[in-house]
């Protein structure tokens, strides 16, 4: 890891949120340390890692297209029934920068 690296940060908000619900059914603890790093490297990517500034909308969206990447795709419903876990998870990374 790079000393910028934010990956357990990152991490440790997605487990928090669960948003699939599969750390509660029993999945490895490791089960979204993919989307986690596909997260930090998009981040990484538009902040120049940790230049500039990140905002709470623009990591909502990284959130989101990762997301829909790497579950979707989704219907417009099940991007709603996500959309608070989405918000919480950007807001805590948001909070990092």
């Amino acid at each position: 890891m790079t000393p910028w690296s934010k990956f357990r940060d990152i991490k440790a908000a997605l487990d928090s949120e669960d948003i699939e619900g599969l750390l509660a059914t029993g999945c490895p603890s490791d089960e979204y340390d993919g989307e986690a790093s596909l997260i930090e490297s998009e981040i990484a990517k538009v902040t120049s890692f940790g230049e500039k500034p990140l905002g709470f909308e623009q990591c909502e969206r990284i959130v989101i297209d990762v997301w829909i990447r790497k579950f979707g795709p989704f219907k417009k419903e099940d991007l709603q029934m996500r959309g608070p876990a989405f918000s919480s998870v950007a807001r805590k990374i948001a909070a990092l920068s």
